[in-house]
């Protein structure tokens, strides 16, 4: 079994979106293609003093040992790290907030790692959970 890998999936640990995300993985057809590693809040954790070195720190083991070249972030609607939905007074104040704090996670990720491709995703959901993964 080869010991690389093309990317790298940083998802919040919200169960409610595990199966939906493998599915996503599935249809990129990068299911055998990632490391994984789930933290709440993602974009937040990479942005959070007291959690980035730990986030960064997995990217850099993925990076070294797999040879990573994509990073892929996927952030998703009514996260608890920001006080879920309830704490915007819509949707598109949730979703500026989130591609705000993608953006910022970003940039923090191409000053450690330059020669990465950073992809930033939304994992949205309607009233009957239908799942949508859209890129930012």
């Amino acid at each position: 079994m080869a010991h690389t890998c093309n990317n790298f999936l940083m998802t919040c640990i919200d169960f409610r979106f595990h199966s939906a995300i493998t599915d996503w993985a599935e249809k990129q057809g990068i299911t055998k293609d990632f490391d994984l590693v789930a933290i709440a809040g993602v974009q937040k954790a990479i942005l959070d003093d007291d959690t980035r070195n730990a986030a960064i720190k997995q990217l850099h083991i993925s990076v070294r040992l797999h040879k990573t070249r994509t990073a892929i972030l996927i952030a998703h609607q009514d996260c608890g790290a920001y006080g879920g939905s309830s704490a915007f007074a819509n949707w598109d104040e949730e979703k500026a907030k989130y591609t705000e704090d993608l953006n910022e996670a970003e940039k923090v990720i191409k000053e450690k790692f330059p020669e990465l491709q950073v992809k930033k995703m939304i994992l949205t959901f309607d009233e009957n959970e239908k799942v949508e993964i859209i890129e930012v």
